[in-house]
Order: C-alpha cells, then sequence, then structure tokens
C-alpha cells in the first residue's frame, strides 16, 4: 500500500496483514521467530505519479505533503498543487524510505512501509515518528502473537536516523526479572540499555566494514596506543611485501574507484590482517614500532571481520570473536580517544556487538533448539530486496514511486525465486 501524505499506521496494519500474515498463513508457517525491522532507502525518479484506488497524487515527499490536497478533486486543485511544487513548498521524492522485516531462522523479507521521501529538513523526530508507528502497527496488529516479537532495529548509520535510534532504544535497563537478564548481566561491560519491549539498536555490519576501511584510507588515518599512525602511505609500504600484491593492486585497495564497494573493503581488512601475520624477521627500531603496530590493527579487525567472513567459525566462536573486538576496541579508545576512530563509528560498532549479543540471549530464551544465524542481524536483507527492485525493471533500472511499489509487491511473490545468503553459505 503507497503512503500518500503523511506516514499512516493503517498503510502499515494494512501491509502487515497482506504481506507477511498471508504468505505464512498460505505456507503453514506457525513458529514463532524474533524480528529485525530494517530501514533505507532506495533512489527514485522525481515524479509525481497518480493513484486510482484514491485519485491522489503520490511520489511527493510525506514529510511536505500535508502542505497540500493530494486528491484531484476539481482541476483547480490540481493547479493549486502545481504551485506549491514550483514554490518549493512541496517537493517531489528523490528516495522511498523502506521499513521492512526479516525473521530470525527464517528466509523472507518483508516490506511493511514506503515512503516518499526528500531527504530536505528531515529530523531525527521524523526517524523517531518512524519508529514509534511501525512498532506501534507491529503490536496493534497481533503480529507479536502471529510471527514474534520485534528484537532490533537495523540502520546504516545515517545520521538522524542513528539520534532517533539511540534515543528510541537506550531508554531504560534491562530489568533483573527479563528472561534475558541471567545471560547479559554477568557480561562485564555490556550495555544493558534497551527501548521498549527490551528492543535494540543496530548498525549493519557491512557498512561498518566500510566506515573502518575509509578511515584507513584517509590521511590522518588510526592512531594506535605506541603512537603509530596507519595511514595509506604505512600501509602501502607493507601491503606491497605480501604475496600477489604489486604497486597497481595495492593503489586499487587503498585508492578504489567505488568506496562502497564491499568486497574490495573486505579485501582491504583482510589484506591487514595478513600483514600482521606475516614474519618480518630482524627489524629496525622505527619497523619494529610499525609492525607492532599493524599487528594489534590486525587483530582488532580479525575479531569482527571473521565472525561475518568465516563459514567454519561455530557460533560460540563467532560471539566470543565480536565480544574480543568490543574489548580491544574499548581500550584503544580509552587511550587515543577519536586519533582511533570517529565516536559514531566506535559507538556503532559497539552498538552492532551488543545487539548481536542480545538476540543470541532472546533466541535462547525463546526456542534454544532452533539455529541462529549471526548473518542475520543488519539490514543486509533489505538492500538485497532493493538489489530485485532494480533486477525487476530489467534494461531500465530506475523507476518512480508508482514503479517502485509495484515492484516491491513482485519482490514479495518472488521470494523464493531468489536464494539467500543462508543458501549459498549453509545448504550443501
Amino acid at each position: 500500500m503507497p503512503t500518500i501524505g503523511m506516514i499512516s499506521i493503517f498503510d502499515i496494519l494494512h501491509n502487515i496483514q497482506e504481506v507477511i500474515f498471508k504468505p505464512r498463513d498460505s505456507a503453514g508457517r506457525t513458529k514463532l521467530r524474533g524480528v529485525n525491522l530494517m530501514i533505507d532507502e532506495v533512489a527514485l525518479e522525481e515524479r509525481a505519479v497518480h493513484f486510482r484506488h484514491t485519485n491522489s497524487v503520490g511520489g511527493l515527499c510525506w514529510r511536505h505533503s500535508p502542505l497540500v490536497d493530494l486528491v484531484l478533486r476539481t482541476y483547480e486543485s490540481a493547479l493549486a498543487l502545481v504551485k506549491k511544487i514550483q514554490s518549493g513548498h512541496v517537493h517531489f521524492a528523490k528516495e522511498m524510505t523502506v521499513v521492512a522485516a526479516s525473521l530470525f531462522g527464517e528466509s523472507g523479507t518483508y516490506p511493511i512501509l514506503a515512503l516518499p521521501t526528500c531527504k530536505v529538513d528531515m529530523t531525527a523526530d521524523d526517524s523517531s515518528t518512524i519508529y514509534q508507528v511501525v512498532l506501534e502497527a507491529w503490536e496493534r496488529s497481533g503480529a507479536v502473537q502471529k510471527v514474534g516479537q520485534v528484537w532490533s532495529w537495523s540502520t546504516d548509520g545515517d545520521m538522524m536516523r542513528r539520534v532517533a535510534g539511540y534515543r528510541a532504544f537506550l531508554a531504560q535497563k534491562l530489568q533483573p526479572t527479563s528472561p534475558i537478564y541471567g545471560t547479559l548481566a554477568s557480561m562485564a561491560g555490556l550495555n544493558l540499555y534497551t527501548g521498549h519491549n527490551e528492543v535494540t539498536l543496530d548498525f549493519d555490519f557491512k557498512h561498518i566494514f566500510k566506515r573502518i576501511c575509509t578511515l584507513l584510507r584517509s590521511p590522518a588515518g588510526i592512531v594506535l596506543n605506541n603512537g603509530r599512525v596507519i595511514n595509506p602511505t604505512m600501509l602501502a609500504r607493507y601491503l606491497i611485501q605480501l604475496p600477489n600484491q604489486n604497486t597497481e593492486s595495492v593503489h586499487a585497495l587503498l585508492f578504489p574507484h567505488d568506496s562502497q564497494h564491499v568486497p574490495c573493503a573486505v579485501e582491504l581488512l583482510l589484506s591487514v590482517i595478513m600483514v600482521g601475520k606475516r614474519d618480518y624477521g630482524s627489524m629496525d627500531a622505527d619497523t619494529c614500532a610499525d609492525v607492532d603496530s599493524l599487528r594489534l590493527l590486525a587483530s582488532v579487525i580479525k575479531s569482527i571481520l571473521e565472525p561475518f567472513t568465516n563459514t567454519t567459525m561455530s557460533l560460540t566462536d563467532q560471539i566470543t570473536s565480536l565480544a574480543t573486538f568490543s574489548h580491544l576496541s574499548f581500550t584503544l579508545f580509552r587511550c587515543s580517544r577519536l586519533q582511533y576512530m570517529s565516536n559514531q563509528l566506535y559507538g556503532d560498532s559497539q552498538t552492532m556487538v551488543k545487539n548481536a549479543l542480545f538476540c543470541l540471549a532472546k533466541q535462547q530464551a525463546l526456542d534454544p533448539t532452533q539455529p541462529f544465524y549471526l548473518f542475520q542481524v543488519g539490514d543486509d536483507p533489505l538492500e538485497c530486496l532493493f538489489g530485485k527492485l532494480r533486477m525487476l525493471g530489467g534494461h531500465n533500472s530506475a523507476m518512480n514511486y508508482a514503479q517502485a511499489i509495484d515492484r516491491l509487491g513482485h519482490a514479495c511473490d518472488l521470494q523464493g525465486a531468489f536464494p539467500t545468503v543462508a543458501a549459498f553459505w549453509f545448504e550443501p
């Protein structure tokens, strides 16, 4: 159901019924699952579109569209709408904010809200409104009893959503009466603050990897507690010594054409880990200090990267590794502060680890016999859904708001036609 005008809880209730309840009922899925809500944007063509079922104009920013009547009652109402757009009071949507649900231990991505947005003058309060309305709709629809409780809310690190997320999901401390309190309260240093119904905030792990690489590629680099600055100049001297690396490949790692390319980011992080493993033999004092700092950095990177890339690790090993990263990163941040990494990246990475621990504890409390896959945290299922939207356009991957709504419906119908990450990782 498209959102025309302000965000509406009734649109979300409709979508939960049509997109989640009906497909799961027809497939005979009745087992309760933990729910991960995800939010992200996909680009739109800046065009107004007409929806016949309401005789309304869509494709205008939800935040500013209440300034005008979107129903085409008369010819004059259409002219008034045009004047508002031309004057800049109402904007065409540049992106579509999508909220979708994924279920731990179960395949499928279920979009339940699609908001056109112009990204102009958007505030943290607007993100808070989305969080609040979606969570309220989830409870009012009966999804808690039919599907499961919301465990986490994942985002990519957008500034306004981060502010709203910290407000909403760090509001109250986990109570001793909680079934997961006994497991988590004994973990030294763990932040026990959550949102209503113990919902925790999450930041996508792939975005964390890319942001760590952005930090390594910056001239300021990372300063560790021995005072060594690890930046592209320093890394290039040691990356070139790795097998199968040359000047061109090292330059491509440190100065890629697309800084958002995840495989390139992972390759750089793996290369840093390899640099830390090498035996350098006898070294002068300056080289020895460099190698010590690189080995420490390699330990930090390995502890956050391997749980998501090494498919031979057990769940216990994955969680242990993430806890190692959390403590190492805390120590280095206390020593070097912003020279180690920004407040935002530090907070987001620690929040990501915390959410993984909370979700695993919730799965153990809900049903310890069911599997728990670490890669199901984050908003990667929503990114995969966006890929399907563009693919459904064939040679024209661009789309206006009406086309995006139509493609969302088709993507939901084709859930079984696309293999999930789990299919590649765990099925023979």
